[in-house]
């Protein structure tokens, strides 16, 4: 990731004096980001990815301020051995999507940055497989159900700067497949 940081910046301090960004008409314009989790949607849990979280979401600028978008995001994580009351242990795998469609307030062009921030409201689905232990045990423990799905309402906050008129990075924050999100803009 750090190289990808270092190679990113490179690049652009590159072409700083060759880029100028034009405008584009009335900015109306879609922009497709695929995005890998730096914090997971499950930290706190110490799980471990088995299946880094991905995402890839797609914003439609509908006026100068303003777009539309959806998002998709999947994650797998591995527990620990989770010690019960009981004394026995136990350790599940949990396969993580959420869903939605998302809005969001837009900034100005910023020297090739724009930042943006909204609300999200779609739908998160964990399947939980055990692979040591008793899932009624860790229902009763931990409170969680084998297959279960919920409505998720959130916020998001995020920075996304142009290499060039069509390609830029962007950084996330916000609940999904991931709390931290960051990756590759593509803009048509």
């Amino acid at each position: 990731m750090l190289l990808s940081v270092c190679v990113c910046l490179a690049f652009q301090f590159v072409n700083a004096q060759s880029y100028k960004q034009k405008p584009r008409p009335k900015d109306k314009y879609v922009n497709i980001n695929a995005g890998i989790g730096i914090v997971p949607t499950f930290f706190k849990d110490a799980g471990k990815a088995e299946l880094l979280p991905l995402s890839l979401s797609t914003d439609f600028k509908l006026a100068k301020n303003f777009s539309l978008g959806v998002y998709i995001g999947h994650s797998v994580t591995k527990t620990d051995l989770k010690l019960m009351r009981d004394g026995t242990s136990a350790q599940w795998r949990n396969s993580y999507t959420a869903t939605g469609v998302r809005m969001a307030g837009q900034s100005n062009d910023l020297n090739g940055w724009n930042l943006y921030g909204g609300m999200s409201v779609g739908y998160s689905h964990s399947n939980i497989e055990m692979i040591e232990g008793d899932l009624i045990k860790v229902k009763d423990h931990m409170g969680i159900k084998d297959n279960s799905g919920k409505m998720l309402m959130t916020g998001f906050l995020g920075a996304r700067y142009s290499f060039t008129p069509k390609v830029g990075m962007f950084g996330e924050l916000g609940m999904g497949a991931a709390l931290a999100t960051a990756g590759l803009s593509i803009r048509l």
